[in-house]
């Protein structure tokens, strides 16, 4: 049986957000990297000096090397969103889970040289075999307060609004940097919250915890 993070039913060390007293917020990008869409997420980033968050999936590192070490030295934070992302993820037992994400660590190891703390389950659901899996990797699963459906989405200006009235301080946000829209609107979105007063930090920053050993 597999659960949303935010439930906890299963593994209670989930961290989805920070302070919701101060006036920070994070952005974290999912599925990448993907050699299209990721270098214009990254420089609308650069643009506006922000740090963001990206887990990446494993397997599409390889031909990618770059752009992930681009990533590292622009002050991202990388995470670990498994290898494979396989729809049949939830039912795999815990030894091959860690096998997977040990995978794809040592992927992103190989090119950066940092050993990756954060963990971020596919299809954000947990069950007995993720959290077995967590335990023995040592990660930490970092999810998200405010879930953007972007990938689903049919309007960007929908998205934009839904996004500039929900989210909240303390946030951190789900989007894909493998989704066309979202590296559409991603300058306007940014600037739509900066003048709600909202400044955005990296993940490890949000949470006081470190991304990397």
């Amino acid at each position: 049986m597999a659960f949303f993070p935010s439930s906890g039913f299963h593994y209670h060390e989930v961290y989805s957000g920070g302070n919701r007293n101060g006036k920070s917020i994070s952005l974290t990008f999912d599925d990448g990297p993907d050699p299209v869409l990721s270098p214009m997420i990254l420089e609308v980033l650069k643009k506006y000096k922000i740090r963001a968050g990206f887990f990446l999936i494993g397997k599409r590192i390889s031909g990618n090397e770059a752009l992930v070490r681009q990533m590292s030295d622009y002050g991202h934070v990388i995470g670990n969103h498994s290898y494979s992302h396989t729809n049949l993820w939830d039912f795999r037992s815990s030894a091959k889970m860690a096998a997977d994400m040990n995978k794809t660590s040592e992927a992103v190891k190989s090119v950066t040289g940092k050993k990756i703390h954060f963990f971020r389950p596919p299809f954000g659901v947990i069950n007995p075999m993720v959290s077995g899996a967590v335990r023995k990797t040592g990660m930490k699963i970092v999810t998200w307060r405010f879930r953007s459906f972007d990938t689903t989405a049919s309007s960007a200006e929908g998205l934009i609004e839904k996004t500039v009235k929900k989210v909240r301080p303390g946030d951190i946000l789900l989007f894909h940097d493998s989704c066309r829209l979202t590296a559409g609107i991603l300058e306007k979105l940014i600037v739509s919250l900066h003048e709600r007063g909202l400044d955005f930090v990296p993940p490890d920053e949000l949470l006081n915890l470190p991304a990397y050993e």
